[in-house]
């Protein structure tokens, strides 16, 4: 599983018969140790996440079993909308502003 932040969906008119009704979304993954991180992921989502907000994230049969199909054609899916993100009191003063800044107020205004 991953966090990310939506950045963006993708349509497609033309795909596989089982992928018909499913909304995609553009995913980009955060990384705590503020290394740059250039990739994107995109996600099948049913649950409604949209652009600016963190979302929970998972691949394969995690993903599938999520979407309520295990023969879908996908490898990553929605599994939760992030609405807020609490760390131990352990972690260093340095990732605990890594991740406020990357779950400030999940794209809300």
């Amino acid at each position: 599983m991953f966090l990310g932040k939506v950045v963006g969906t993708v349509w497609s008119t033309k795909k596989s018969p089982d992928l018909e009704g499913v909304r995609f979304l553009i995913v980009h993954p955060f990384d705590l140790d503020k290394e740059p991180n250039k990739s994107i992921v995109v996600v099948a989502d049913r649950l409604g996440a949209g652009a600016g907000e963190t979302v929970m994230c998972a691949f394969g049969k995690a993903a599938r079993t999520a979407i309520g199909n295990q023969d879908m054609a996908i490898e990553a899916a929605v599994v939760g909308i992030v609405d807020r993100v609490d760390l131990a009191e352990t972690v260093s003063e340095e990732l605990r502003a890594s991740a406020r800044e990357l779950a400030r107020d999940n794209g809300r205004g």
